[in-house]
């Protein structure tokens, strides 16, 4: 943290909201400043210091956070710290970071690349970062993220041979979505 002036990217975050508020303390009211970020979605949180897990405790309302396994890797982060993340209530969700990173913005590569890294974690969760959890981080939990009365009938369809192993068998799809449905309606078959 020495090119930071001894203090972690988070830590200077948190300061920017503070100084944006006029109060340049953050020990002093910061944690008040910080529960408005609850519907806030921050990227990655790629390295984190036992200090800013200190932050991050203070924190009641957790705003979620989009973990991108591939371009986390690419970078050859230190480990996502996942579990801690988690135990403090944080809403994890996965996503594509660019192309930059990446071969492909795959979704289902996503949650094979975090599934590989975290295998202790029922494959039926990780598909929950990719549906439920993104809903909540949306703000549209009630309408979006699971197949219900009164969601929107948005969805796609992939192929299934053996259904004993739904979740397993939707993290393990490759290729081209057969199609799309938005509205209640297929919007796109290929």
């Amino acid at each position: 943290m020495d090119d930071c002036g001894g203090t972690t990217p988070l830590e200077m975050f948190f300061r920017g909201l503070q100084l944006s508020r006029g109060d340049s303390s953050i020990q002093t009211g910061w944690a008040v400043s910080l529960q408005k970020m609850a519907p806030w979605i921050i990227a990655h949180l790629n390295e984190l210091t036992e200090s800013d897990f200190g932050l991050l405790s203070e924190i009641r309302q957790k705003f979620s956070i989009a973990h991108c396994p591939r371009s986390h890797a690419y970078f050859r982060h230190s480990d996502f710290q996942f579990p801690r993340l988690q135990r403090l209530g944080f809403n994890i969700c996965l996503g594509t970071d660019s192309l930059a990173s990446n071969d492909d913005l795959s979704l289902f590569a996503e949650m094979r690349a975090f599934h590989k890294k975290f295998p202790a974690l029922k494959p039926e969760k990780t598909l929950e970062m990719v549906t439920v959890n993104s809903a909540r981080a949306l703000g549209r939990e009630h309408e979006l993220g699971k197949i219900s009365p009164n969601f929107l009938a948005d969805m796609i369809g992939i192929p299934f041979r053996d259904s004993s192993a739904v979740y397993q068998t939707i993290l393990n799809f490759v290729g081209q979505v057969p199609w799309i449905m938005l509205h209640g309606k297929i919007t796109d078959t290929y």
